[in-house]
């Protein structure tokens, strides 16, 4: 047959020119296909807004705030404070200070959250439940046995107490606001870094990063395709205007929303992307490797193919 008569040498050529083919459509196939990175927030910020997971209990340890609340919370009259004495800013609130420390808020999730700092010093937190819903308890060891919260809190700290306060937390993260001529409270400065989307951090490699600008605003947020959610930490500590937040989260892109433009979609160019691609690599490096292979082994070639086979035998 007419097929048999072809050299082995013009099928190992044949088979090479067919994986340079397999290999652009691959490539193009991977730099069209949405891709998920892994998106690292490092800000600071006047205001952080929060909303945690549903289902999912959140524990914060709150020495030294004022907490504020519409009815009456289960605490003892000692810590109740006079309205004169009262930072919550209206008749509205009610107030208590429990001067004791290891005070701790467990929020039963699903809680829109707001921290933000006070014009005339310290820290403010708004926590609101879902509709019906309770925002969790309020407990100090040793004390207290947990005491029940409705569905709106005011946490005021008039000022940081020495041990800074950190708040870790899972949910989407809206770190900023819009710049207006009202607005109290802006991102200052950050960074905002790429990396490949590996499931173990040690294998992430960076691909892109950013850096943030005063007024910007940055949106953790939506679910995961796997279920997980953005995750990270608030903290303040004493002598500080300002928050630093670190948050987490994967996504096909990350929207920046700067003062002056319509905003944009941050995530890495195509060339980026194909850069980082594991498999794109391991791939190109195998049909690189054979192609050296053909390459080498070229000059032993003749038209007819009998040189090589006798040189191969080792025949004279």
């Amino acid at each position: 047959m007419k097929f048999a008569r072809i050299s082995k040498w013009r099928a190992l050529v044949a088979l090479m020119f067919a994986f340079i083919v397999a290999y652009i459509l691959f490539v193009f196939w991977r730099a069209i296909v949405p891709a998920e990175w892994e998106f690292s927030v490092e800000a600071e910020t006047e205001v952080a807004e929060i909303n945690t997971r549903p289902r999912t209990r959140t524990q914060w340890q709150i020495d030294g705030a004022v907490l504020c609340a519409r009815g009456n919370l289960d605490l003892n009259d000692e810590f109740r404070l006079d309205s004169s004495d009262s930072p919550c800013g209206s008749r509205a609130w009610r107030a208590w200070r429990v001067p004791a420390p290891e005070q701790v808020l467990e929020l039963g999730g699903d809680s829109a959250i707001t921290l933000s700092l006070r014009p005339e010093g310290g820290l403010a937190m708004s926590l609101r439940a879902a509709e019906g819903e309770s925002l969790g308890t309020f407990s100090v060891v040793g004390l207290t046995d947990d005491v029940a919260l409705g569905e709106a809190l005011n946490l005021i700290w008039t000022e940081i107490p020495a041990q800074s306060l950190t708040f870790p937390f899972s949910g989407t993260t809206t770190l900023g606001r819009a710049v207006g001529w009202s607005n109290v409270g802006m991102l200052r400065s950050g960074t905002v870094s790429i990396y490949t989307s590996d499931e173990s951090a040690d294998k992430r490699t960076l691909v892109d990063e950013t850096n943030l600008m005063l007024g910007d605003q940055i949106r953790l947020g939506d679910i995961e395709a796997d279920g997980a959610w953005p995750k990270g930490f608030a903290r303040i500590s004493l002598g500080d205007d300002v928050l630093h937040v670190v948050a987490f989260g994967r996504a096909d892109s990350l929207r920046i929303d700067r003062y002056g433009e319509s905003g944009y979609e941050l995530k890495p160019g195509r060339c980026r992307k194909l850069a980082s691609d594991p498999a794109v690599a391991l791939f190109g490096s195998l049909l690189a490797a054979y192609m050296t292979l053909i390459l080498a082994l070229q000059p032993f070639a003749d038209h007819k193919y009998k040189s090589f086979k006798k040189w191969i035998r080792g025949e004279d």
